[in-house]
């Protein structure tokens, strides 16, 4: 009788990160698997319903995205150039039966953007003691909160003599875009 092997079998060393991109930057996942032994690795990327990477080939379409092995235990998944479609969840998986999986998170953040067709104009007079309206739009993602206030960053305050309010739209992480509004 011969004696028995005993292999341990492939298992995640640590979780995958949620990682944070700009969109436009690079990011990495990494999947750390310990034992792999003869198994393989694959990347898929769950809201696309796509299998992106299996051991060493990239299998998807998109060139943007590619595999490198540390010849240790670390699967880092590429992603250049993030787009917004590239936003969700990834999961790296061995082929094990029953077969072993961990999921991370990849957020492209959009810095925030004034609409400026949807805006007011920048420059705007009115008469003293009438009413005005002013709109202000911004985009991004996480979508932008707008902030109105004066040029000076004091609070907006209904007085004769405080001109030049100012628009921004910003978001943690990026940086804000603004445009001034003179009520003259």
């Amino acid at each position: 009788m011969y004696p028995r092997v005993m292999m341990d079998e492939p298992r995640f060393a640590q979780p995958i990160p949620n990682v944070t991109v700009a969109v436009g930057r690079d990011a990495n996942l990494p999947c750390v698997v310990e034992h792999l032994g003869t198994y393989k690795v694959a990347w898929i990327h769950i809201d696309r319903q796509m299998i992106l990477t299996i051991h060493r080939h990239v299998i998807s379409r998109i060139p943007r995205y590619s595999v490198t092995y540390d010849n240790s235990n670390t699967w880092l998944l590429h992603v250049s150039q993030a787009q917004q479609d590239d936003r969700g969840y990834y999961m790296c998986q061995v082929n094990t039966n029953p077969m072993i999986s961990q999921v991370g998170y990849l957020q492209v953040v959009v810095p925030p953007n004034i609409l400026d067709i949807e805006s007011t104009p920048s420059s705007v007079a009115v008469r003293e003691n009438q009413n005005i309206n002013m709109t202000c739009r911004a985009d991004g993602f996480p979508t932008p909160k707008i902030i109105w206030r004066r040029e000076d960053g004091q609070s907006i305050t209904v007085e004769r003599k405080k001109k030049g309010k100012r628009c921004f739209a910003n978001d943690l992480g990026a940086k804000s875009t603004s445009w001034s509004t003179n009520l003259d």
